[in-house]
């Protein structure tokens, strides 16, 4: 019994240290992101930190997921779909990405989920709005990366639908080619010059269409904040900014390329999620040499994991 009395000891000491290092990062956190930790969405131990501000706006908050284990070996910045006027970063935590979300937790990589300025918002200026959170996120999660003990430049925008367009504007930019090292874009639209995607349907008028579809109509003129300036659709035109030195692009899209449905309406889920889409800028980034991938080649997860190693 004597004998087992220093090895217990050595198991409590070390029990109580891991505990205690422990509870000193969720301290540290909480005095640092401004909220206190609360329990986990997917279930477990991991530290959560809910609705911490990242700017002035109303849905300028993020939420952080990360392991209680200490130092991250990456961060997984995410944007929530929902046609830039619906969603929430909650949809992060949902059934169609739960699974990816917690293989990225078991391999130590953080996980923000961010909200965003809806283009039916008093004040905004359309989804360059949206877009340019997107930047504010990435500037806060650089200017935070000691504390979230992120290793530097080690970041993966991601991002649903609306989402998968502001990780890609964000991901394109020259500014982010040093911070990014991959794009995760599921249910993604081509571009934000919505005239554009008269190249991506054939047949498709986009003009025409919003002459007889008012909710078009409305859509359009929020997007915008009103009819747009070539200056402006060149603005949002993210698939005009690729080029072989951006970050390897994943794209996931599923949806068919009837625009018009059996009833003779507009689907919406074509037109925005189609993989014409996703063929498009296939094509683009073949043009320019930039790494591509797909669910054909390798899961969500396996993507990240490889692209952040």
């Amino acid at each position: 019994m004597k004998k087992l009395l220093p090895l217990m000891f050595i198991v409590f000491f070390i029990s109580c240290e891991k505990e205690e290092s422990q509870y000193d990062l969720k301290s540290s956190l909480e005095n640092t992101l401004g909220v206190l930790a609360s329990q986990s969405p997917l279930g477990g131990d991991d530290l959560f930190f809910k609705d911490v501000s990242y700017g002035n706006g109303t849905r300028n908050v993020l939420d952080v997921l990360m392991s209680n284990k200490g130092v991250s070996n990456g961060v997984v910045l995410f944007f929530h779909g929902g046609a830039f006027v619906a969603g929430d970063k909650e949809d992060a935590y949902n059934e169609l990405l739960k699974e990816t979300m917690e293989s990225l937790l078991a391999n130590n990589i953080t996980i923000i989920s961010a909200n965003y300025t809806f283009i039916n918002s008093p004040g905004n200026k359309g989804v360059i709005s949206a877009l340019e959170d997107g930047t504010a996120v990435i500037d806060f999660i650089q200017s935070q990366s000691n504390a979230l003990l992120i290793p530097a430049n080690k970041m993966v925008l991601a991002g649903v639908s609306a989402g998968a367009g502001i990780a890609q504007w964000n991901g394109f930019q020259a500014s982010s080619n040093t911070q990014v090292q991959g794009i995760l874009a599921i249910a993604a639209q081509s571009t934000y010059d919505l005239y554009d995607w008269e190249n991506v349907f054939p047949g498709f008028s986009l003009d025409s269409l919003r002459g007889t579809s008012p909710v078009l109509e409305t859509l359009f003129s929020q997007f915008y904040n009103g009819e747009p300036t070539q200056e402006d659709l060149d603005a949002v035109d993210y698939r005009a900014f690729m080029d072989a030195t951006d970050p390897p692009l994943y794209v996931f899209n599923q949806a068919g390329d009837e625009l018009i449905n059996s009833q003779g309406a507009l689907d919406f889920d074509v037109l925005y999620h189609s993989f014409r889409h996703s063929d498009y800028l296939r094509a683009k980034a073949i043009e320019v040499g930039l790494p591509f991938s797909g669910v054909y080649a390798e899961g969500l997860d396996a993507f990240v994991l490889r692209v952040l190693k």
